[in-house]
């Protein structure tokens, strides 16, 4: 049995791989690709993509539950074209990735309460304008019932 929060972890995980231009993304990561609390950027492998956990609150609702605010920091480093400027590759990504997680991935909609974009950057490679980077941070609202992570509560 997972947690809520693993398995909303997952969840974005399996999101993540499915940016490809197939399915309409600017960029493309692909199966196999995303990875769990690695330094995609700095080791400057692309494509690839990587789902860091920052902290969570967590507080108690009026309904016994508890409710969790988790910080997640999504990674991600592509090849830039050579007819297309690095930093707008990099803002193509930072698009493609909260599309995925905010309208693509309605899975994610069973397991949470809201998921909101709060903040954003790209990367620079000064010695490489071959590669494109970027990295956005997402709040994630679920609710559980206290004491009890692997349950869903009421919000």
């Amino acid at each position: 049995m997972k947690t809520i929060r693993e398995q909303i972890i997952q969840r974005i995980m399996s999101q993540l791989e499915t940016i490809t231009s197939i399915n309409g993304y600017e960029n493309t990561i692909g199966s196999g690709h995303v990875y769990r609390q690695e330094a995609v950027i700095k080791q400057a492998s692309p494509p690839a993509a990587a789902v860091w956990e920052l902290e969570e609150e967590r507080k108690r609702n009026a309904y016994g539950g508890t409710v969790r605010i988790l910080k997640v920091r999504v990674e991600a480093i592509v090849n830039a074209p050579v007819d297309k400027h690095p930093a707008s590759v990099s803002n193509a990504l930072l698009g493609d990735i909260e599309k995925a997680l905010i309208i693509a991935d309605t899975s994610l909609d069973s397991l949470i309460d809201d998921i909101q974009d709060i903040a954003a950057e790209i990367a620079h490679f000064p010695h490489d304008k071959s590669l494109a980077g970027a990295a956005i941070d997402f709040e994630i609202k679920y609710t559980t019932e206290w004491g009890d992570p692997y349950s869903q509560g009421y919000s």
